[in-house]
């Protein structure tokens, strides 16, 4: 939230609709404007926008906020950053899947055993502050996930990927081999799934949207 009043030049209305316009962004919040995103800030006095407020799944009849789920899995000691998609499974629905990026070296010089232990660690952590009913069905460890030139995750290309949907080349990522780099890394966790569980890929070729300049 911003605290009213607002800046100069700051957004004034929606056009040709100024009830909704304060609906949607004032009547909530009394003395302020709701901006629609969540965050903690650290014990360093640091602010850190997680995701949307309304960016939510639906998993086995409940509606999860996927910023809750990625705050509890980020206070895991060992763990820097998360992105957590909803995962079209055929009898829970939606389910959270975390793709992680650890500290230090990450994986590289764990053991199988220490990597699995460390899944079911994060695992416990959601399940504990969260609950059972929004469990992982996966934990992928990552060495960097795809973002926009402005730091943001591009969590609807992971959730799109990662389902093996149709998606386009977002016109701002940063760097376009970490996409590479999610699909590698689902094709792998696959394997560890029922043959069930796996989505099937949509019978479409990918849409590339080129860049034509910075934004």
């Amino acid at each position: 939230m911003i605290k009213l009043p607002l800046p100069p030049a700051f957004m004034l209305t929606l056009w040709g609709n100024d009830e909704a316009f304060i609906d949607k962004y004032l009547a909530e919040t009394p003395g302020y404007y709701t901006t629609g995103d969540a965050g903690k800030m650290d014990e360093n006095g640091y602010l850190h926008i997680m995701t949307r407020m309304d960016d939510v799944i639906n998993s086995a009849g409940h509606r999860i906020s996927t910023g809750s789920l990625e705050e509890a899995v980020n206070n895991h000691p060992m763990v820097v950053e998360s992105a957590i998609v909803g995962y079209n499974e055929p009898v829970r629905g939606e389910c959270p899947l975390a793709f992680v990026i650890l500290k230090g070296n990450g994986t590289q010089e764990m053991s199988v055993d220490e990597i699995n232990k460390l899944k079911n660690d994060i695992n416990g952590r959601v399940r504990q502050d969260i609950g059972a009913f929004c469990r992982l069905i996966g934990v992928i460890f990552m060495q960097k996930l795809p973002k926009t030139r402005s730091g943001k995750i591009l969590r609807g290309t992971i959730r799109k990927i990662s389902n093996q949907m149709k998606f386009g080349m977002p016109a701002t990522i940063d760097d376009a081999t970490s996409l590479d780099a999610i699909k590698e890394s689902c094709v792998e966790w696959y394997k560890t799934l029922p043959p069930e569980c796996v989505v099937k890929p949509e019978d479409v070729e990918q849409d590339i949207i080129l860049e034509t300049k910075d934004q």
